[in-house]
């Protein structure tokens, strides 16, 4: 009978809690609904059931938007709500003493504080303002979520009898060890998810429409765990532990690169480990609150005690409960490969957006991860078939001189990435003591230079050079994807085979100066055909420390290999000569105190050390640039180098935020940082250009580079290379963050674009070069 009434008082709290979280809702959300959701849809117009109605488009994403808030609000609210109903004071006088009085007038004033706190925390006025719940708080703010909790909160404690609540809290492990268990869960689920978006940068701005998703996550994993052995704790200790490491390690790499993990990102981690040591991590704030968490969380684990079930002995019921929870287990991650792959498991959200930095904080790291994941699998080209990529190539070249009429030239070519070159003043307004880039500047005679814009800034380095040896446009792929370590599996057709198939065929040599781990290049240049790959697994040893900036391989030294190269070739061959130089002197982590021998400074403000250090670094890469240009300056044979930056740099946050206090106004801060230089100098007479100048922007893209250096240089192209520039001559720039018309119009996407048609024959191409092997139309 003592059962059935405290199941029915409690019950009844919470109907009680219900309606009082609903009649907020009417007060609150009416206006909302009023305004986002049916004055969009134009309620009394004729057209508000066709789904083509911009209108009804708009007003049904809004309350899509809401009705996810209203559940994460509820979710949080009718608990607070229920056990301030449950556990209230009372207000009846037990007898007429003073003493009972004073405890009644304190309970009285307890209701009174209450009711002020819940108002002015929703209104943030005074007790005397009148704009209730006008602000639509729960719905439309960063930080509504808080304030509404925390108004309920501030009400639910002054309500709650503690001593009657304190009690029902020591008696909850056993009277309802089910119950206790389950909010044991859920809270360490909502610790978990708070540790690793406080240290990931989202805040927990994610709360008012995936919370539930975020939490959902550390849930599933508890449970996992917790089938598999009959600890709570384990698993609890478990969700903790990896809700760290995954903050910690986003937050790192984030200060490295600028960018947070993506389930690319995982097929480089040897990569990311071989460079770390050039990186200071700075711990911030929320890592020490995230500890904190970590710390609280672990002690509150090792400290509850579990009541344990009473367990049968005999043998049957230890088969049946092994096959029960295996059952269960099985179902559970059945369950989640089914939702995961269909998009339920993190609602359907776009995994794939060029700024994911951005749509982490907006969604939460992990169920942004999972969509990244399941986005960025296989390469899905919409409409393909060989025959409309071979009609894409015809359509271009049609009319096109395609005779070998023309006298060709097959110079040495020496194409070079130079590790992280760029030219900040097209992002900050910078003013330096001394130039630079001044022999890059100088340059005229037989040189053409400009911008090139880039799909990447910050790294990776290998998605600068897979467009730039490809021809092909990282446009097409998932953004976050590595196509050298998630897609190249087979020989692909590139810059090296074209070059191979000259009439007099090329020698191809790859040469980094650092380890060949990265990327899985050694792998990768196989499969683009070079003749020969030398690396510097070993630079520590083989060059004298004078070779080494920043404990890396120098240009000027890097430069040196390349003539000793060519000159050893050329003791037993007349062949012309190409080689892909990756360099490696810029590389990030320019926080040290470096003893430069002439130091480039800022003038026009107080920059951190890391902006003149990495100043200094461009100074030295284009002194080193001079001595190789003068080196080939006296080589009789014709000789054309191309040289451009892979990426721009990534600052710490120190001046990351001075920086963006000294914008440019070349161009908008989003775009910017995907411009780099590019040099074409050759030792006999080409084409001059001088493009370095901000009305020259979005004019060349990365993988136009080599088809337009080649046809400058007067080497003969394939049909793919000519196919390339006739693009080009539509499309000047086309990246993974937009394309350029030829009037210089951006579009996000291709298929936003207004030469769509075009550049949908252009993903034709690139998709038979790469995946349709088989099919192959285009060789080099």
């Amino acid at each position: 009978m003592e059962k059935s009434n405290k199941l029915n008082k409690n019950l009844v709290c919470l109907l009680l809690a219900i309606l009082i979280v609903c009649l907020y809702y009417l007060i609150d959300g009416f206006e909302m609904f009023r305004n986002d959701y049916l004055a969009a849809n134009d309620l009394f117009g004729s057209n508000i059931l066709l789904n083509g109605n911009p209108a009804f488009e708009e007003g049904y994403a809004a309350l899509k938007y809401h009705i996810a808030s209203l559940i994460n609000l509820s979710l949080v609210l009718i608990p607070i709500v229920f056990v301030g109903l449950r556990f209230r004071i009372s207000l009846k006088k037990k007898a007429p003493s003073e003493k009972t009085d004073v405890k009644w007038l304190i309970s009285i004033a307890r209701c009174v504080v209450g009711v002020m706190g819940f108002y002015y925390m929703l209104t943030l006025g005074t007790i005397f303002s009148h704009e209730t719940f006008t602000e639509f708080y729960s719905f439309n703010l960063q930080y509504s979520f808080f304030r509404i909790v925390f108004s309920f909160a501030i009400l639910a404690c002054c309500l709650i009898d503690w001593p009657v609540f304190i009690k029902a809290l020591k008696n909850l492990p056993v009277a309802h060890p089910w119950l206790y268990r389950a909010l044991f869960i859920i809270g360490i689920s909502v610790l978990s998810c708070c540790i690793t978006e406080f240290q990931i940068g989202s805040k927990m701005k994610v709360i008012s429409t995936m919370l539930l998703y975020n939490i959902l996550y550390w849930l599933l994993l508890q449970l996992v765990i917790d089938l598999i052995t009959p600890s709570v704790k384990i698993g609890a200790i478990s969700s903790l532990t990896i809700a760290f490491l995954i903050g910690l390690i986003n937050d790192i790499v984030y200060q490295f690169r600028g960018n947070y993990v993506m389930f690319g990102d995982l097929t480089v981690v040897r990569t990311a480990m071989e460079v770390a040591g050039n990186y200071v991590y700075k711990p911030g704030i929320w890592l020490f609150v995230a500890i904190a968490l970590l710390i609280v969380g672990i002690l509150v684990t090792i400290l509850l005690k579990f009541p344990q079930d009473k367990k049968a002995k005999d043998k049957k019921s230890k088969v049946r409960e092994l096959v029960i929870r295996g059952v269960t287990e099985a179902v559970l991650i059945a369950g989640i490969i089914v939702t995961f792959n269909t998009g339920v498991l993190y609602k359907h959200i776009n995994g794939v957006g060029w700024d994911y930095n951005k749509n982490v904080t907006a969604v939460g790291y992990v169920p942004y991860f999972l969509s990244n994941m399941n986005a960025i699998g296989d390469i899905d080209c919409v409409g393909y078939s060989a025959q409309l990529a071979q009609r894409a190539i015809g359509t271009a070249l049609a009319g096109s001189d395609t005779s070998d009429s023309e006298e060709y030239i097959t110079p040495n070519i020496i194409l070079i990435q130079n590790e992280a070159f760029s030219d900040l003043s097209v992002v900050y307004d910078i003013e330096t003591d001394q130039d630079y880039m001044p022999f890059i500047h100088s340059l005229t005679e037989n040189t053409c230079k400009g911008y090139l814009n880039m799909s990447v800034t910050g790294g990776p380095t290998a998605n600068t050079e897979f467009e730039i040896l490809t021809g092909s446009t990282l446009q097409f792929f998932p953004f976050g994807s590595v196509p050298y370590t998630q897609y190249i599996d087979h020989d692909l057709p590139s810059v090296v085979s074209m070059l191979e198939s000259q009439q007099t065929p090329y020698h191809t040599v790859a040469y980094h100066s650092y380890y060949s781990t990265g990327y899985k290049r050694p792998g990768i240049y196989s499969y683009f055909g070079f003749d020969e790959m030398r690396f510097e697994d070993n630079f520590h040893e083989d060059f004298p420390k004078s070779d080494l900036v920043r404990n890396m391989v120098s240009d000027e030294a890097d430069y040196r290999i390349v003539e000793q190269m060519y000159e050893q070739y050329r003791e037993g061959s007349t062949d012309p000569w190409f080689c892909f130089n990756v360099t490696i002197q810029g590389h990030g982590g320019y926080t040290g105190h470096y003893d430069f021998e002439d130091k480039v400074t800022v003038t026009n403000f107080e920059a951190t050390e890391a902006v003149n250090n990495y100043l200094t670094l461009m100074k030295i890469s284009d002194t080193a640039f001079e001595g190789l240009i003068e080196y080939f300056s006296n080589v009789d044979e014709p000789t054309v180098i191309i040289m451009y930056g892979d990426h721009q740099p990534k600052f710490d946050e120190e001046s990351v935020e001075l920086l963006t206090s000294h914008p440019a106004d070349y161009a908008p801060a989003s775009l910017a940082h995907f411009y780099v230089p590019y040099v074409i100098w050759a030792n006999y007479d080409i084409e001059e250009q001088d493009l370095m100048s901000p009305e020259y922007f979005d004019t060349l893209s990365t993988n136009y580079l080599v088809s337009y250096a080649l046809d400058i240089a007067g080497v003969r192209l394939s049909d793919y290379d000519r196919y390339l520039l006739e693009v080009h001559n539509k499309v000047p720039a086309i990246t993974a963050i937009g394309v350029w018309d030829s009037e210089g119009t951006y579009a996000g996407t291709a298929a936003e674009s207004s030469e769509a048609e075009t550049l949908k024959g252009l993903e034709f191409v690139q998709y038979n070069r790469i995946f349709d092997e088989e099919n192959l139309l285009v060789e080099n």
